[in-house]
C-alpha cells in the first residue's frame, strides 16, 4: 500500500481496512487478521494499527471478543442516532458521498391531522419539504419536514439539497432550547419502503424530532426520519 505524506498513516490504513469490509473480502462475523499480521502487511507500527481499529470499531465495523480477537460487524455503515444531529456530517465523515434528491417542497397550512402527528398548532402556516437522502448513489433515509419559526427569513433562498442542521445551526447560528425525539421500529410498508428499496420482510426506523427554539420554546421545525432497520443498528449504543 502506498501512502499519501499529507494524510495521517492510521487514517490511511483506516479507510483501506473499511473498503475491504465493504467490498466483503472480510466477510460479516469473519475474524480478521491479528494485529502483528495487519503491521506486517501496512508496514506500520502496533501503535498506528491499534488507532486505525479503535477508529473502526468506533465506526461500526468491527467489534470485539474478548480474548479471541476483532470480527467483521457488518459490511454496510449504520446511520445510527448521529444523523439526528446532521445526516450529512456523519456521512461525509467516514469518506464516503451523500446525495439529495428533492421529493417535494411547498407551503402549507397545518390541519388536524398534521397538528396532532408533529405538535404544530392548527393553522399555522409551514414549510413542507421531503427529501431522499442517498449513499453512494443507494437509498438511506427519508425525511419529511415542517419548518415553522421564521421559515420565510431562514429559507428563502436556501437549496434543500445541502445539510439543513449545519446551515441552521452553524451558518445562522439558530439557538435551540429543547428537542424531543422518539424511536421506533416497524414493518416497511407503502411509499417509505418503496422509496428506501426495502425487501417486503424488511423493517424500517421512524423518528420524530421536534426542535424548539426562544424562551417561549416556538417550535423550528418538525422532522419524520425513516431508515431501513438494518443501517440503524450500527453503533446505536454509542450515541444513546
Amino acid at each position: 500500500m502506498q501512502y499519501n505524506p499529507s494524510l495521517p498513516v492510521y487514517i490511511q490504513i483506516k479507510e483501506d481496512i473499511i473498503r475491504k469490509i465493504r467490498l466483503g473480502i472480510w466477510k460479516e462475523n469473519e475474524k480478521i487478521p491479528s494485529e502483528l499480521k495487519l503491521m506486517e502487511e501496512y508496514h506500520s507500527g502496533r501503535g498506528t494499527v491499534r488507532e486505525a481499529i479503535k477508529l473502526i470499531i468506533d465506526e461500526g465495523y468491527l467489534y470485539i471478543k474478548k480474548g479471541i480477537g476483532t470480527f467483521v460487524a457488518q459490511r454496510e455503515v449504520g446511520i445510527s442516532i448521529e444523523p439526528f444531529v446532521s445526516l450529512t456530517y456523519f456521512i461525509k465523515m467516514r469518506g464516503l458521498n451523500i446525495s439529495t434528491k428533492i421529493l417535494d417542497k411547498k407551503e402549507i397550512i397545518i390541519d388536524a391531522e398534521i397538528a396532532e402527528k408533529t405538535g404544530i398548532k392548527e393553522n399555522t402556516k409551514c414549510l413542507f419539504v421531503k427529501r431522499l437522502r442517498m449513499m453512494d448513489g443507494r437509498p438511506i433515509g427519508l425525511e419529511v419536514f415542517h419548518f415553522v419559526y421564521e421559515e420565510e427569513n431562514f429559507f428563502k433562498d436556501f437549496n434543500f439539497e445541502n445539510g439543513i442542521s449545519h446551515y441552521l445551526f452553524e451558518e445562522l447560528k439558530v439557538s435551540v432550547t429543547k428537542m424531543n425525539m422518539d424511536l421506533e421500529i416497524v414493518k416497511a410498508v407503502g411509499e417509505e419502503k418503496e422509496l428506501l428499496q426495502l425487501n417486503d420482510d424488511s423493517k424500517m426506523m421512524i423518528s420524530n424530532r421536534v426542535v424548539y427554539v426562544n424562551d417561549k420554546k416556538d417550535i423550528l421545525y418538525h422532522l419524520k426520519f425513516y431508515c431501513g432497520e438494518k443501517l440503524s443498528k450500527i453503533g446505536m449504543d454509542n450515541f444513546v
